[in-house]
């Protein structure tokens, strides 16, 4: 196989030598030496064919083959350098954005947290009675993490994280001191870095009586992003001393550069410290002790020898015998184990059904591309009709020339698959730069978000894949089409002249009729998101956003003491210059929550005919604050406010769906506070005016509002009037002369710069990346409609120059060609419509539920503007395809083209 012309001389040689010592023989019998090397020919019989047969013995046939296949595609393609061009481009771009959508999830879902050995570390995840879902399934107590640390039979080592933490880090050098700067820091166990395999770039990492020694010395490994930044790289700072909340800490050690934490979110902390520190960290708060105070993740490295079902198996067991020991608020039902990803919930079926919903988005942008492909090969393949033909005459084989032929098409998918996969490199980062502004914005501007968008063998795998599918997918079909052994007509070079059948081809009205349908249906739908866009940059929320700020902090873990200091909190804030009013409740644009609703006086039973609805909680002055007017009846007193009294304030809306022609005032219905199935009666006090409470893109379907209570905390609103930031800046300093272990922890954020911001961005994202994926499929159908028709129009030169010479009208003759070509386009268009409204419907559909976003603000699936105009669009930009073309037929001089035929 390697040494092919060396193997040809010996056999060269062998078979010379055969006939030499045949003509010995013969000479010997008496012939002459002329005769005898006659006779020794016809004795020994076909040199050549013995050569062919000693040599498919010799070697793997189906590989020479091969290769002799993929030499002849590479000097064919060589030969037509503008097609290969064309067709490598419309690959390119097919296959790069199903690469990069797959390199994004790869990233996200499939690549293991950047650890030693990571097919052995598993996260711990829980889930509850409640069906709770979220970050809460991975968070454990300490008590429970300690308890599975020192019972279990499974696992090696077990480790715990804390999530990352807003902490004030001030310089403790005095004259070098400097600015003091918030930053994210990380709660470990002391076995944290060396059970995850990790060494420091500088310094070391935490020793075990680091951990458990409540006195011993304060230490701290800081990230490698955060040594640049405020150290600038110093190779002297293990062993410098700043200051953590005012305590004084050691950096022992820095992080290695690709090492990006733990959390459940590609957020890299700023520090890690042991957790004998929490309690010094943040006064009030007793994390070790309490079982029932959820705040760590549990990583676990599996023993060798132990299957992930049994070790799935005693965590469960072990979670459940030490939750017998007290009453959880929400009871774990049972606990698994899921291999680390820089995201959690990877598995969830929302998250597996969006990824599925994108890919094959992906997808059809890449079958388009297929399907022009497909047509040009066609279009190739007719023009290579005789070649084939003689081919076949000669003895080839119909297999042989299939493989021939897809071995052509192959190889132009592997050219666009690299050029794919390039391009997949870079779109990808532009990708993440999108979501890392949407992360910015949803947390802390402490965190650094990182995340390794390198591709791996699994995205080169797929790109690989990808390629090899595509390549007989497109080429399958013409491969088919053209090594029929049809030898008379391919012989005769039938349809040169006045057209060859191939033109009317129902292979070649099917490809066009499909892309033009894949394109009208991202069309449209992108029409609807744009719409939707026009709409959300314009869209009132019902509510103040820019002079209203949300405060968030560490309030400490008993429920009852932190509800009184948030209190204590919005009392003095409300006093405070430029402050105007101050609320506790739910902050609006961050999250949903909806119970289910049972309205008094059904005839069913509670159970049964209980709905959905989103639900707030509000203090006395929370309406006021948001500037949510009041139609009917009152808002909430103080008293009820503080008691968790046993009203309710409800929206227009909600008296609509559910006292349809009644006055609701007094009216009662029941709330699932808890999704337990235990239900408490609230009273009916006012009606408040709609609003956009849970998501920009509608006015809620349902919303009650319900008093706060003592026995709870919830988000801090503020309204100031004048200069925003200088009331944000007299806020703060009345927080740390208030309690001055809060500062640190404590996040101001204006809801129109945070949540309102982030809403419309995301409008702004969906329809930016929509839009491209619609301009790409516009521009393959055009491109393959444009292709086809060209390649049509010049086969029918003679033809064409005939009707001329005969007295045909360049306008008829135009006409027809265009009106010929339409023909599928309609029919395309008209499929794409009706699926485009069929997926519309549906999306229309599963986003009735009141927490869900509607993502078109409100614009209906069937919205006659925009189908009829993309409808309209597609229509000029298919006739102008086929007109270029049509226009350079019929300006051929009528003997010109007969003399070409």
């Amino acid at each position: 196989m390697f040494h092919h012309e060396r193997a040809e001389r010996e056999l060269a040689r062998e078979v010379a030598s055969h006939l030499s010592l045949l003509e010995e023989d013969f000479q010997r019998g008496g012939l002459t030496a002329e005769d005898a090397r006659l006779a020794a020919r016809r004795a020994y019989g076909g040199i050549e064919q013995a050569k062919e047969l000693h040599r498919d013995e010799r070697s793997f046939v189906w590989f020479e083959q091969m290769l002799q296949d993929l030499r002849y595609a590479c000097r064919g393609l060589a030969r037509n350098p503008g097609f290969t061009l064309v067709t490598g481009l419309t690959l390119t771009l097919g296959i790069g954005v199903n690469a990069t959508l797959f390199s994004a999830y790869n990233a996200v879902a499939l690549k293991p947290l950047p650890v030693a050995d990571p097919n052995e570390v598993v996260r711990m995840e829980r889930w509850f009675e409640s069906g709770g879902k979220g970050e809460t399934q991975y968070a454990f107590s300490y008590p429970e993490y300690a308890y599975c640390r020192d019972h279990n039979n499974v696992f090696s080592s077990l480790t715990a994280a804390s999530w990352p933490r807003p902490v004030l880090v001030e310089d403790a050098n005095g004259a070098d001191r400097l600015q003091p700067e918030r930053a994210a820091a990380q709660l470990v166990s002391a076995n944290y870095f060396a059970d995850l395999g990790i060494s420091a770039q500088l310094g070391r990492t935490f020793l075990p009586e680091e951990d458990r020694v409540p006195g011993a010395d304060a230490v701290a490994v800081i990230s490698y992003p955060f040594w640049q930044r405020r150290f600038h790289a110093d190779t002297q700072i293990p062993g410098r001393s700043v200051t953590i909340n005012g305590i004084a800490f050691t950096i022992i050690g820095i992080a290695p550069k690709e090492f990006t934490g733990t959390s459940t979110l590609p957020q890299v902390p700023d520090l890690w410290m042991p957790l004998s520190m929490q309690a010094r960290l943040m006064p009030g708060h007793d994390w070790l002790h309490e079982p029932d105070n959820p705040q760590f993740q549990i990583f676990a490295r599996l023993k060798a020898s132990t299957t992930l079902k049994r070790a799935q198996a005693e965590t469960a067991l072990l979670i459940h015998q030490y939750a017998a020991t007290f009453k959880p608020r929400d009871r774990t039902i049972t606990t698994t184990l899921q291999h680390t990803a820089f995201f959690g919930n990877t598995d969830d079926i929302r998250f597996t059904a969006l990824v599925i919903a994108l890919m094959l988005i992906a997808g059809s942008v890449l079958l388009v591309a297929c399907a022009n492909i497909a047509n040009l090969l066609l279009a190739r393949g007719a023009a290579r009709h005789r070649e084939i033909g003689v081919r076949l005459a000669l003895g080839a084989s119909r297999g042989r020339l299939i493989r021939q032929l897809l071995s052509e098409s192959i190889l132009l998918a592997l050219f666009g698959g690299v050029g794919g996969l390039l391009a997949s490199m870079w779109t990808t980062k532009l990708l993440w730069l999108s979501i890392e502004q949407i992360l910015a914005g949803l947390f802390a501007d402490t965190l650094v978000f990182k995340l390794d968008l390198s591709p791996d063998m699994r995205v080169l795998g797929y790109a690989l894949g990808l390629s090899l599918l595509t390549g007989v997918l497109f080429g399958l079909s013409p491969a088919l089409q053209f090594s029929r052994p049809d030898l008379t007509a391919a012989l005769k070079d039938e349809g040169s002249f006045l057209g060859w059948k191939w033109g009317r081809s129902r292979i070649r009205g099917f490809l066009v009729a499909m892309q033009v349908a894949v394109s009208m249906v991202l069309l449209i739908i992108t029409g609807l998101l744009l719409r939707g866009l026009l709409r959300a940059q314009a869209a009132d929320p019902g509510f103040e956003t820019r002079s209203v700020m949300t405060l968030r902090g560490e309030l400490g873990n008993d429920l009852a003491t932190s509800g009184t200091l948030e209190r204590r909190l919005v009392d003095r804030l409300a006093t405070l210059p430029g402050v105007k009013s101050a609320a506790l409740g739910t902050v609006p644009l961050l999250g949903t929550w909806t119970p289910p609703i049972v309205i008094e006086g059904q005839r069913s039973s509670p159970i049964q005919s209980t709905g959905k609805a989103l639900a707030s909680y509000a203090s006395d002055t929370y309406f006021n604050t948001l500037n949510i007017p009041l139609l009917r009846g009152r808002y909430f007193t103080r008293r009820e406010a503080a008691n968790g009294a046993r009203v309710a304030v409800i929206s227009e809306a909600t008296a609509r769906r559910f006292w349809t022609g009644e006055d609701p005032i007094g009216k009662r219905f029941k709330l699932d506070l808890d999704f337990r199935g235990k239900f408490t009666e609230f009273a009916v006090v006012g009606i408040a005016k709609d609003v956009r409470f849970a998501n920009l893109t509608r006015i809620d379907l349902s919303h009650v509002y319900v008093p706060t209570g003592v026995n709870d905390f919830y988000g801090i609103l503020l309204r100031t009037e004048g200069d925003p930031q200088a009331a944000a800046k007299s806020v703060r300093i009345a927080l740390e002369r208030l309690d001055k272990n809060l500062a640190p922890s404590l996040v101001l954020m204006n809801l129109e710069k945070g949540p309102l911001h982030i809403q419309k961005s995301l409008a702004q994202i969906y329809a930016m990346y929509a839009g491209a994926l619609a301009f790409l499929a516009l521009l393959l159908a055009g491109a393959g409609i444009y292709g086809v028709t060209a390649y049509l129009v010049s086969q029918r030169t003679a033809e064409i120059g005939i009707r001329m010479a005969l007295g045909a009208t360049a306008v008829g003759v135009l006409k027809e060609i265009v009106l010929e070509g339409l023909r599928p386009a309609f029919a395309g268009i008209l499929l794409g419509m009706t699926v485009a409204a069929a997926l519309s419907w549906t999306l229309h559909t599963t986003l009735a539920f009141p927490g869900s976003a509607d993502v078109f603000y409100g614009i209906p699936f069937y919205d006659p503007s925009t189908f009829l105009g993309v409808a309209v669009f597609f229509i000029t930009v298919a006739g102008i395809a086929m007109l270029a073309p049509g226009r350079r037929a019929v300006r051929v001089d009528p003997m010109m083209a007969l003399r070409h035929e």
